[in-house]
Formats: structure tokens, C-alpha cells, sequence
């Protein structure tokens, strides 16, 4: 009983302080954007300090850029159109340009973190999962060192996370332009596409699932189109450059060569490839860089597959586009540090305790990348046996792909489709698992399923709440009292 006393004179004080505190301070965010800013800060990230990495590559062609030179056509540029925007801006201003970059990539960063809010307010997320999550996508910054604000890899996992909360909260056409500047941006945003046009074909048809290919192209080509008409030839040079990319030394095939190498069965060295590649070569690296190709495809159809294969729930998607994501990192044989940025707004976003599992995973991945990377990286350039550190690394990281493709799994072997759940439908929210798992459209007849022998009480237009993906066909016959009571809720909201 005195145990019990104390901890409730604990308890009730911090209540009594935090029910005082401003709202904006009790808010998530606020949590979030204090760790971001005291991971960033330390000696080892050094948001205040010098760049690392490409960053002075950046600088070049920013200033480039800002001299009015023209991408691919005036000078050879390394990424896709949709990256000279965050190339550019920190060089407009004039002055310290890395200081510039650190400034906007953190502006970058904490609106990442922002979205990453959103879509988790759109899953229902509260509690403390919502601030566990919001504070571990805020700390992991600080876990992979300072290549996380030394590379502009937050700005297409802006746009990513933004498509996932547009996707959530039923903005299908939002959030396909968003993923599209994302595309353009890093590629790699692309591997979500399919997953986001199986969901919307089967909750609104396949038309609408075109028309949302065709939002998504057309914005792809809206920020391409620019740069394809000034510069075809140098942006068709680089788009053959990235895709003829050899094995580069820090993916999984190139850390199992490397591992041969000391075991005394393989013989591999590191040389400069191109567009400014460190990739191995010897041992069958070329074949080896083929079947990572091949293995990532595989993965991909893999998660396809398996969401396709189970109900349509936004948690499944966000599932499985951390998924997906995690089996493009995983699996390439292309595979630079900065990469996993692109995880660090997906991850979190994973519920339950396989999310915990997964978040975890990344973060000892991402400490596991800082024992080379940037203090040894020329040990493994010279192919030392600190890229048994490397190997371990891209094992977590397969593991991490295998949690999250098995929960999607998981989902899919629940047998029968539930319909999408309404999140923010304007009546009230059943508690019962068959209101959750058929939605208000499906049936009104007397063969629906019921928990009594009474018929169910006949519901107002005015108290009825349709989810907010519902169907483009209704399955109540027109002119029927259900479709008469469909119309009326949908004005309703």
C-alpha cells in the first residue's frame, strides 16, 4: 500500500504540471522537434559544423546553377531533375553554402517529421505510440552520423511520407503527385507505385486507378519535361550512367565478396567507377551485381504479392511500403549510407511490436553504419577487415525487410477482404469487429450478419457515415432504399 502511495504522489503532480503546460508544448512535434535538433547538434552529426560526403559536389553544381548553367545540358548532373531544386537553394543566398544546406535540409527534415504526425493521426495512432514513434523518427538522425544532413535524401522522403499520409486519409490524386516528385527526385519512391494502384483499383476501380497512373506520370513529367527538352542527351547520359552502375562496395553482394576475399576464397579490389562509384570488382562481381538485381525484384513482387493477396487496411500500406522501400536498400547493388534516410519516416510508422522490432533493426543498422562510415571509409576502400562491420550491417537490414514482408504476410493470410476502415467519418465509430470489418455501403438486406435475432434499428441519413473510400458502383441496386440512404449520408458529410 505505501508503494501504491508513492507512485500515485509521483504520478499526480507530473499530470498536474503537464496539464498546465501550453498546448503546443504537450504536442508530439514539439517532443519531435527538440530531439531532432539535439541529435542533429552532437560532435558527431554536426548540424553547425563541416560537410561530409557529396556535399561539396552539391556546392559545385549549385553554384553552377545559380550562375544560370543549365543542368545536363551545360554541365553533367548526377541525379534526377527533381533533385536541383535541393541542390540549388542553399546556394541562392550567397555565402557559406554548407551552412545553407545544414539550414534547409533540417527545414527538410523537420517537416518529414511533421508528415510523419499526420499520417500517424491518419492510422487513429495516439498515445504513447504516437510519441514514440514521432520521437524515434527524430532520433534516428542522430544513430547514421552526419551523412544524414550531409545529403539531401530527406527531400524525396518528404514527398514519400507526404504521398503516405495523403493515401491514408483518402487523397489518392494527392498523394500520386506527390510520390511522382519523389520518383523524379531519388527513384526509388517508384517501388511504392504499385502498391498504391492495387489499393485504389480495388477500392475504387480500375479507372480510377488509371487516372491516378496518369496524375502520377503527368507530374513526373511536368518537372522532367524542362530539363528532357534543354538537356536530352547529357539526362539520357546520366539515366544510362546510374543504370549501368557495377557493384558498388558497401551493398550486400559486395560485402559477401569482400568477406570471401578473407576467408581466402575470393580475390576483389575497389576501383572508381562511374558517375563517381567506389565499386568492387573480381570474384564474379559482375554476376554477383546481376543476381542483386534480380533478388531485388523478387523482393519487390514478394511484397506485391503478399498485400495484393490480403484485406485493403491502411496500415497494411504503410506496411508495405516500408516494405518495399526496405527491399530496394536491402537487396541493390548499389547502397551508399545516406540510403537509409529513406527509411527513417517509413519504419516507425509500423505498428504494434513488429514495429518495435523493425525500428530497432534500423537503428542498430544505422549505429552499425557509423563504425566505417565516415571515420574508416577508406579502410574499406582498401579492403581492410573493417568490412565485416559492413556485412553485418546489410544482414540487419535483410532482416528488417523480412519483418516487415512477413507481418504483411501475416495480414494476408486472414482470409477475406475488409473494407477500407473510415478513419475520419463524420458519425459515429462502431466498436463492433463485423461493423469493422464491412463497411456501411456493403448490405442493407436482411441477409446482413448480425449479433441478435432482432432485425438491426434503421439507421437516420443523418447519423450515417460512409467510409471515405468508398466504391465508384454501390452494391444496392439504384433506387433502393440503401442507395436513397447512401446518397443522403454522402451529402451529409
Amino acid at each position: 500500500m505505501v508503494s501504491l502511495a508513492t507512485d500515485a504522489a509521483r504520478v499526480v503532480p507530473f499530470a498536474r504540471i503537464r496539464s498546465r503546460l501550453p498546448a503546443w508544448v504537450r504536442h508530439p512535434l514539439a517532443l519531435g522537434l527538440l530531439l531532432l535538433f539535439a541529435g542533429c547538434s552532437q560532435t558527431w552529426v554536426a548540424l553547425m559544423g563541416d560537410g561530409i560526403g557529396d556535399i561539396r559536389l552539391y556546392e559545385r553544381y549549385g553554384q553552377h546553377v545559380a550562375h544560370g548553367l543549365v543542368p545536363y545540358r551545360d554541365f553533367f548532373f548526377d541525379w534526377p531533375p527533381g533533385a536541383v531544386v535541393p541542390v540549388l537553394l542553399p546556394a541562392l543566398p550567397g555565402g557559406a553554402y554548407i551552412d545553407w544546406f545544414h539550414a534547409t535540409l533540417f527545414v527538410y527534415a523537420f517537416a518529414t517529421l511533421a508528415l510523419v504526425h499526420l499520417t500517424l493521426t491518419g492510422l487513429e495512432v495516439g498515445g504513447r505510440r504516437l510519441y514514440a514513434a514521432v520521437a524515434a523518427s527524430a532520433l534516428l538522425p542522430c544513430a547514421l552520423g552526419a551523412i544524414s544532413i550531409n545529403s539531401f535524401d530527406y527531400w524525396p522522403a518528404l514527398f514519400t511520407v507526404g504521398a503516405l499520409a495523403a493515401f491514408v486519409r483518402g487523397r489518392d490524386r494527392l498523394g500520386l503527385a506527390l510520390l511522382a516528385v519523389g520518383i523524379v527526385s531519388k527513384v526509388y519512391p517508384v517501388v511504392i507505385l504499385p502498391l498504391v494502384l492495387v489499393s485504389i483499383a480495388r477500392r475504387r476501380g480500375r479507372l480510377e486507378a488509371l487516372r491516378g497512373l496518369a496524375v502520377c506520370a503527368g507530374t513526373s513529367a511536368l518537372v522532367a519535361l524542362p530539363f528532357a527538352v534543354l538537356g536530352f542527351r547529357g539526362l539520357a547520359t546520366t539515366s544510362v550512367q546510374q543504370l549501368r552502375r557495377g557493384l558498388q562496395m558497401e551493398s550486400l553482394g559486395a560485402s559477401v565478396l569482400m568477406a570471401l576475399d578473407h576467408l581466402g576464397l575470393a580475390h576483389v579490389h575497389v576501383i572508381v567507377g562511374k558517375p563517381y562509384s567506389l565499386d568492387v570488382v573480381g570474384g564474379g562481381a559482375a554476376a554477383v551485381a546481376a543476381v542483386s538485381s534480380l533478388l531485388v525484384l523478387g523482393a519487390l513482387a514478394t511484397v506485391v504479392l503478399a498485400y495484393a493477396s490480403g484485406p485493403d487496411d491502411a496500415q497494411r500500406l504503410v506496411t508495405a511500403s516500408a516494405a518495399a522501400v526496405a527491399a530496394w536498400i536491402a537487396f541493390n547493388h548499389v547502397l551508399s549510407p545516406q540510403f537509409l534516410v529513406w527509411l527513417f519516416p517509413l519504419v516507425p510508422l509500423v505498428a504494434g511490436s513488429v514495429g518495435a522490432r523493425a525500428t530497432a533493426t534500423l537503428f542498430a543498422a544505422c549505429l552499425m553504419t557509423m563504425t566505417w562510415f565516415p571515420g574508416r571509409f577508406w579502410h574499406l576502400v582498401a579492403v581492410e577487415q573493417v568490412s565485416w562491420f559492413v556485412l553485418v550491417r546489410n544482414l540487419l537490414l535483410v532482416g528488417l525487410f523480412a519483418v516487415l514482408t512477413a507481418e504483411v504476410a501475416r495480414g494476408a493470410a486472414r482470409r477475406g477482404r475488409v473494407a477500407w476502415r473510415p478513419w475520419h467519418s463524420s458519425g459515429p465509430r462502431s466498436t463492433s469487429p463485423a461493423a469493422t470489418s464491412r463497411s456501411s455501403w456493403e448490405s442493407t438486406t436482411s441477409s446482413s450478419a448480425t449479433v441478435s435475432r432482432r432485425p438491426p434499428a434503421r439507421r437516420s441519413p443523418s447519423t450515417t457515415s460512409a467510409p471515405p473510400f468508398a466504391p465508384a458502383r454501390s452494391s444496392t441496386p439504384p433506387g433502393t432504399a440503401g442507395s436513397r440512404s447512401s446518397s443522403a449520408s454522402a451529402r451529409a458529410r
